[in-house]
Parts: C-alpha cells; structure tokens; sequence
C-alpha cells in the first residue's frame, strides 16, 4: 500500500523516509519491506517493561532490518535491547519522538488509540506526505480530523494491514485443496490483492473527492450491501 501511495504522490521510494512506531512482528517486517524497496526507516520505537515505559531509537543513516532482526536484538516481546541499540549506533530518545521525526512517511504500527488530539500535532506537517496505520485504530476521531485538514495521505488500518488475514484466507484455500503454494506465489498473489484493493480505494476518492478512509468505508458498505 505504501509502495503504491508513494507513485500517486510522484515520490521514489528511494527518497522515501519513514518512522515507525512499534518493534513486534508487523513492525519488523514493515521495516524490513521498506528497505528493501529502496527506502529508508530512521526510527522506530518499543516497550522496556523493565523501565516501564516506552523508547524511540533512531539513526539518522538508517536503521538497517538485519541488525534489528539479529539474534539478541529484539526479545520475544519486541522490546528492543538498548546495548545491542547503541552499538549499532542507534540514539535512545523518549517513546514520542517516532512520531517528531523529519519523515515522509508515517507508519503507527503498535498500539491502538495511539495518536491522539494531545500528540497529533506533534507530526511535522511540513515534511509528513502518507500515514499508514499498519496497527489496529491507531488514529483517534479527533486526530484523524487533524490529518484529514492538513492533507496527509491517510492509509486507512482495514486496508494497510489487511495482508495478514489475506494470508489467513490462502492458508484455508490451500488446505481445502490439500495443495500448498511457494512462498513466491503466496506473495505474488497478495502483492495483486492488496494492490488492487489500495487502487479501488485511491480511485474512488479521487472520484468522489473525499478523504481516503470515508473511501475505504463507502467500498466496504457497497460490498456488504451486494453480498
């Protein structure tokens, strides 16, 4: 989704910058993913339930996947180790600065209610082009009102991290089959999926020139009310 949202705005993804909040699974690979398209994260943020709050950490040279997914990086909980942090290099800053950062990309990917009407002009509006929620209704109402206003290109949750239950439904039809796909056609076919709902969902806002979630709501209601 954000690979695609980044050609309607005429951004290459190699000028492509992002923040991530969040360490656990869809954390990871959504930064693993984005560097592999060429882009850059520069931070991203966790739990420490030892010091009972949360921490950003940063790298202005990007933070690369393989030292964030090597063996004693991360804890089963997706806390991040602060000594395996530091030398990589990575600054500790408190656990709101993910969402501070000079970036073009936005991607909440932790916690729901997350951004809120106290936090959501924290973003720098300046440089913030797309906002992804790969979390679960990480955005509140009135926080979504300010994205709305400043023309941020909003990814709505039901559509970014719709990938995961997509794999879900191929595990049902291969096993209904007793015939098990490659991983390559497993994501060539969630590649097609995914894009096509993004596209349906970009297409109609433009067409109705509304926000692209109340696009998103409206496509979803048209196919409940076919079904």
């Amino acid at each position: 989704c954000i690979r695609e949202a980044l050609k309607r705005l005429g951004i290459d993804f190699k000028d492509a910058i992002a923040s991530i909040q969040g360490a656990g699974n869809v954390a990871q690979y959504t930064c693993e993913k984005f560097v592999q398209y060429g882009g850059k994260v520069v931070a991203i943020s966790c739990w420490d339930p030892k010091d009972k709050k949360a921490y950003t950490y940063s790298c202005e040279k990007g933070i690369d996947p393989k030292d964030l997914l090597a063996p004693g990086t991360l804890d089963k909980f997706g806390t991040i180790d602060p000594e395996k942090a530091k030398s990589f290099g990575w600054k500790q800053e408190d656990g709101g600065a993910w969402l501070k950062k000079n970036v073009n990309v936005l991607i909440p990917a932790a916690l729901g209610q997350a951004v809120t009407q106290d936090n959501v002009n924290d973003i720098n509006f300046d440089t913030v082009k797309i906002y992804a929620e790969a979390a679960n209704t990480p955005t509140t109402l009135e926080a979504d009102e300010v994205l709305k206003e400043k023309g941020v290109y909003m990814i709505p949750d039901f559509i970014c991290n719709a990938g995961g239950v997509t794999v879900s439904y191929f595990e049902e039809v291969q096993n209904n089959m007793n015939y098990y796909w490659p991983k390559d056609e497993v994501l060539e076919k969630l590649d097609r999926i995914m894009t096509n709902a993004f596209n349906a969902v970009a297409d109609l806002a433009v067409e109705k020139k509304c926000y692209s979630r109340d696009a998103a709501y409206l496509i979803a209601i048209q196919r409940v009310a076919k079904a």
